[in-house]
């Protein structure tokens, strides 16, 4: 699957994680873990009080999960791991 596809299908995505004021924890990476491993392709929402260096927190959720960086507009990140 290309990223082009992917940035298709993830339009009617809805957020399924949300990260907020405390920014980046191990809770929210073991989620977004979870729910890569259900669905594959996820959508995160940074809260506006986590909105700080929105593309740094981008790569570093896609390094600390192993999962691909999609897109990231504004504060919606997607993100894509492949099943092995």
């Amino acid at each position: 699957m290309t990223l082009k596809d992917l940035k298709v299908q993830s339009h009617n995505l809805e957020p399924t994680v949300m990260v907020g004021k405390a920014g980046i924890t191990d809770q929210t990476i073991a989620e977004i873990q979870a729910q890569l491993k259900k669905k594959r392709l996820i959508k995160v929402k940074l809260l506006k009080s986590a909105r700080e260096e929105m593309k740094e927190q981008a790569q570093t959720l896609a390094q600390q999960t192993n999962s691909t960086l999609v897109r990231q507009v504004g504060g919606i990140i997607v993100l894509y791991k492949e099943r092995l």
